[in-house]
């Protein structure tokens, strides 16, 4: 008897449910025409980028020719340019050379339209030159932005092919660039160092970030140690995610460790 009302509900249940879903045996998906996946992966196209002569983000060249998505949309792959070779022909130039000092780091290079940089007159101070406005061209510019902790600022180079056109100071008073990648793995290596923290922070990863004393100078007293400087804020934790064990206040502008110790709080 119980195995006979069993049955009939299961039957009724699967009755109900067939027709809520407007029957078992012909529910319909969708009504889009199915097509076989291709045989082998499509050709990859590069999508060419570049800076237009009125300014902004690069934008893709020709992208409204008629064989610009011949064959379906392209695979857009933008890549990095390494900044070794940008960098090399910096340096070996005796103005950059003199801005940046025995003592600098490197910040980032970056793509920019020819208008947006300066030129030095040469007869000019280096530290004090007399800046002129180069011609706007669609050749392809690149500043590089270096900290120099010999003069303590930010330093501008531009470079035209494999011609420096031009370096400065940064004009923003007190201006701090964000952290390098060169600086951080600096200031990790310094605060490993330090007696305070060194025999517990050798195994653990380190992270650092700037910290602004020029931006944030009302929580700074102007005479504490670090004020003005290119000061980067060390932590160690024993997984990237993880809190804070050890920490360490780096400068960098004059190369020494300003504080460390164990965080505060729980561990």
């Amino acid at each position: 008897m119980n195995q006979s009302f069993f049955l009939i509900r299961t039957g009724m249940g699967i009755g109900l449910l067939c027709s809520l879903v407007a029957g078992c045996s012909s529910v319909t998906l969708s009504n889009v025409p199915k097509k076989p996946l291709p045989s082998s992966l499509p050709a990859l196209s590069e999508l060419t980028l570049a800076l237009p002569p009125e300014g902004g983000p690069r934008r893709p060249v020709n992208s409204s020719g008629p064989s610009a998505f011949q064959g379906g949309v392209p695979t857009i792959i933008i890549t990095e340019e390494d900044p070794r070779p940008l960098r090399v022909t910096a340096e070996q130039d005796s103005r950059v050379r003199e801005h940046l000092g025995d003592r600098f780091g490197f910040i980032r290079s970056e793509e920019v339209s020819a208008d947006h940089c300066v030129g030095t007159n040469g007869e000019e101070d280096s530290h004090s030159a007399h800046l002129t406005k180069r011609p706007s061209t669609q050749d392809t510019v690149h500043q590089l932005t270096y900290y120099s902790y010999s003069h303590n600022s930010a330093i501008n180079v531009c470079l035209q092919g494999k011609e420096v056109t031009s370096v400065q100071r940064d004009p923003r008073q007190g201006y701090q660039p964000p952290e390098g990648s060169e600086e951080v793995e600096q200031a990790i290596a310094l605060a490993r160092k330090d007696v305070r923290i060194a025999q517990d922070v050798q195994n653990l990863p380190g992270h650092a970030i700037l910290t602004s004393p020029e931006e944030y100078r009302y929580f700074w007293v102007s005479d504490e140690a670090g004020f003005g400087d290119r000061v980067l804020w060390v932590t160690f934790s024993e997984m990237p995610e993880s809190l804070a064990l050890f920490y360490a206040r780096v400068d960098l502008t004059k190369g020494q460790v300003l504080d460390a110790g164990k965080e505060p709080g729980p561990q």
